[in-house]
């Protein structure tokens, strides 16, 4: 069972502060859809919401079209795994699976076989008697992944599942949980602050700040075609360049020629000392230069101040780039260069599945 959540101006408050201010989004049969921001931003909050265990103060919440926000958590079907995990320390694996369906009033063998099930999909078959102390934290998290899926719900909410887990196991369980949601099928939300997590896993990305959706969009696009210069800064690394029509963009830029230009360190490239006058480049003085495995990163210092970062490839020639030199940096993929309007620092923008 799958079903499609819709989120309509949602407002929340809590003493004198508001958390939510207006939040609507849609999620398709089936979606993965992640809340990213930062800490404060009302992510978890609006998780809450959907689960039930936060009231709606303003707005709505939809299931399939049928409204739930008087519907008490135990009857929304919606699976949770919390950060924390929640595991039962007294419970063996199997038992910690099963306990939704043992809290259902479900018969035994019924209860043994979804647990059974459950643990083969996220592959810890034949662990169903071991103690919860003995796993690993990713095992941890695949237990308590089976348990939230074992009552078959039809909306999987993640509740930055990861956060303790170390960075290569992190990303390990990144695509794992992705390929148990497409097994599945299930709607999910997912909130973290994780940037790569987000745009790993997810169908769709929604930004929110300060309790407002900015942008909901693929990973993709979010990354460049950012609505304003937070979401443009928060995902990922940016340099952002004013621009007007006036001043020198690179060909094939696109946006309206007005705003700000947003340059990917990806998109930047070394130049000869002497580039050709009508050539768009930025100069700037050294200064850091550090390996970083898949790539070099390139820090300069402009004659005004600001900080604009390259990307070069691993295996290029860096002897030149001593601390202290100019450099002179173009745009190797114009085509890439996003102008954002001016006008649309606080529009949300969505782009449904």
């Amino acid at each position: 069972m799958t079903i499609a959540l819709s989120i309509q101006d949602v407002h929340v408050t809590l003493g004198h502060n508001e958390v939510l201010k207006g939040v609507s989004l849609d999620a398709a049969p089936g979606e993965f859809v992640t809340l990213l921001g930062a800490s404060g931003s009302g992510k978890t909050t609006l998780l809450n919401v959907i689960a039930g265990l936060q009231q709606v103060h303003r707005g709505h919440v939809l299931f399939d079209g049928q409204s739930v926000e008087r519907r008490p958590p135990r009857k929304r079907k919606v699976g949770v795994v919390f950060q924390s995990y929640a595991l039962f320390p007294r419970m063996s694996v199997g038992e910690n699976v099963a306990f939704p369906l043992r809290a259902a009033g479900r018969p035994k063998a019924e209860r043994r076989r979804a647990a059974r099930e459950m643990l083969d999909l996220v592959d810890l078959g034949g662990m169903a008697d071991r103690t919860t102390d003995s796993l690993s934290g990713g095992q941890q998290q695949r237990v308590a992944l089976a348990r939230a899926l074992a009552a078959n719900p039809g909306i999987l909410l993640l509740d930055e599942p990861m956060a303790a887990l170390d960075k290569q196991l992190r990303e390990r369980m990144q695509v794992e949980i992705k390929r148990i949601q497409q097994r599945v099928g299930i709607t999910t939300l997912a909130v973290t602050h994780d940037q790569a997590e987000a745009m790993t896993m997810s169908d769709r990305v929604a930004i929110m700040h300060h309790g407002r959706l900015i942008q909901v969009d693929t990973p993709e696009r979010l990354y460049r075609r950012p609505v304003n210069e937070y979401v443009a800064s928060f995902l990922g690394e940016a340099n952002l360049f004013p621009a007007d029509r006036q001043g020198p963009l690179p060909a094939g830029a696109t946006g309206r020629a007005t705003g700000t230009a947003v340059i990917r360190p990806e998109d930047l490239v070394v130049l000869d000392p002497r580039p050709a006058a009508d050539r768009w480049h930025v100069r700037g003085v050294v200064r850091l230069l550090s390996f970083q495995g898949s790539r070099f990163r390139l820090e300069l210092a402009t004659e005004g101040g600001q900080t604009v970062v390259c990307s070069l490839p691993p295996h290029t020639d860096v002897s030149p780039l001593l601390p202290g030199s100019e450099v002179a940096l173009g745009c190797a993929e114009p085509r890439h260069v996003h102008i954002i309007e001016t006008a649309g620092a606080d529009r949300l923008v969505e782009v449904a599945a």
